[in-house]
């Protein structure tokens, strides 16, 4: 996802399944400079929800990964 406006770019990747969940890797990051990115692991669920909310919002976008 990418969001011009803010200067920002998110992926999403699965991450390992456990025997009880699915988890996906969330990783928001600067569009550019060398900020560090803030990792995090949410249920797939949570991040289905996220994606869909941040696409609503209006300022973010699907893109090809540049990473």
């Amino acid at each position: 996802m990418l969001n011009d406006q803010q200067g920002k770019v998110c992926s999403f990747t699965n991450a390992n399944p456990t025997s009880h969940a699915q988890w996906v890797i969330v990783e928001p990051r600067p569009l550019r400079g060398g900020g560090q990115p803030v990792i995090r692991r949410m249920l797939r669920h949570n991040a289905i929800e996220a994606l869909e909310t941040m696409q609503k919002s209006g300022g973010w976008k699907r893109c090809q990964p540049r990473w």
